[in-house]
């Protein structure tokens, strides 16, 4: 797998916090979950760029949109429409939210994937 958390330190995680994590290897996403430390709301959403092209933004949206939680504390996805599930080796993997959170001061985000 290939996970980050985004923290609030104790207070609702503000927009726009992100955690980078380059994959060193070539894989296929297969799902993608969400668990927080309590109920609450946030959106998370997946970029993917290449190590050059670091750091990726909003144009380089994989996640169709996101992950959302919405007065619960966990969520997943395996259907993963609209997504680009594809990551090469060495691409770089942005996990964000783009609005704060309501209540939720922690949220692990994990994408299941299988090497190439």
């Amino acid at each position: 797998s290939v996970g980050a958390i985004l923290d609030g330190v104790g207070a609702a995680i503000a927009a726009n916090t992100i955690v980078y994590v380059r994959v060193p290897f070539a894989c296929t996403i297969n799902e993608f979950t969400v668990l927080a430390d309590q109920s609450g709301s946030i959106t998370v959403k997946v970029y993917k760029d290449t190590y050059a092209n670091y750091p990726p933004n909003s144009s380089d949206d994989i996640s169709n949109g996101g992950l959302a939680l919405s007065s619960v504390n966990k969520n997943t996805n395996t259907t993963l429409t609209g997504w680009t599930t594809s990551i090469a080796a060495g691409d770089v993997i942005a996990f964000t939210n783009t609005t704060a959170a309501t209540t939720i001061t922690r949220a692990t985000c994990q994408l299941k994937v299988t090497r190439n």
